[in-house]
């Protein structure tokens, strides 16, 4: 089974999130399940658009430029439309891969 996480943020981040979440993963891959880890632009102290850490990948949602990203409530439009268009071109690619 393949399974797609899409994350606020992730490790290597330090909160009750991040723990609870690696914990499902942990859980998932012990059951044999293939997991892909995307975040949202809210998470900081990465500019990699791939990250891997302690063993895990992750796709990064690069933080937007707008000045909407500036406004309240309108930046959370701005965290949604980069999510949106990392997650398409997400399935795009495990379309191409698993699906040929």
């Amino acid at each position: 089974m393949r399974i797609l996480h899409i994350l606020d943020h992730s490790i290597p981040l330090h909160s009750g999130y991040t723990f609870r979440t690696l914990a499902i993963l942990k859980e998932q891959r012990a059951l044999g399940w293939e997991t892909f880890h995307v975040t949202s632009a809210k998470h900081t102290g990465s500019t990699a658009l791939e990250e891997e850490v302690d063993g895990w990948h992750f796709f990064r949602t690069p933080q937007s430029t707008s000045f909407i990203n500036k406004l309240p409530v309108l930046n959370q439009i701005a965290v949604i439309n980069g999510l949106t268009l990392l997650c398409g071109w997400l399935v795009d690619l495990a379309f191409q891969l698993f699906m040929r």
